[in-house]
């Protein structure tokens, strides 16, 4: 999956990169764009159990963010997202992440295994980090 994100002003901080909290937010798109194009909906079906990202370069007003994001591990009742940050116009990276997510049952907010419709799409969406 992939996603193109514009940097704004509203997305640098007094530093006059972008803010890192900005960039836990490109990752919740990128997850949004998944459950979107592959479900046609979102639902609260999961949560975020962890999320690491490692800063690398930063990221400046004007540019284009490019987050893509890929399936890594999954278990019963979690999976990994793994995502890379580059900068369009250069093709360097900025940011790696991953995240462990935890499917859960909204009505007794405890895990639960993650129905077999979404556990196909994210087998096919696994690959190997990069």
């Amino acid at each position: 999956m992939r996603l193109e994100i514009e940097i704004w002003f509203g997305d640098v901080d007094a530093f006059g990169h972008v803010n890192n909290v900005k960039y836990a937010r490109f990752l919740e798109t990128a997850r949004a764009k998944f459950f979107l194009e592959k479900f046609g909906k979102l639902e609260p079906t999961f949560v975020i159990r962890r999320l690491e990202m490692d800063f690398l370069v930063p990221m400046f007003l004007g540019e284009t963010a490019v987050v893509e994001m890929w399936v890594g591990n999954i278990g019963n009742t979690s999976w990994e997202f793994l995502y890379r940050i580059t900068d369009k116009a250069s093709g360097r990276e900025v940011v790696r992440a991953r995240s462990v997510q935890v499917w859960v049952d909204l009505r007794t907010n405890t895990k639960m295994p993650i129905p077999e419709d979404v556990r196909k799409v994210l087998e096919a969406e696994r690959r190997d980090e990069e």
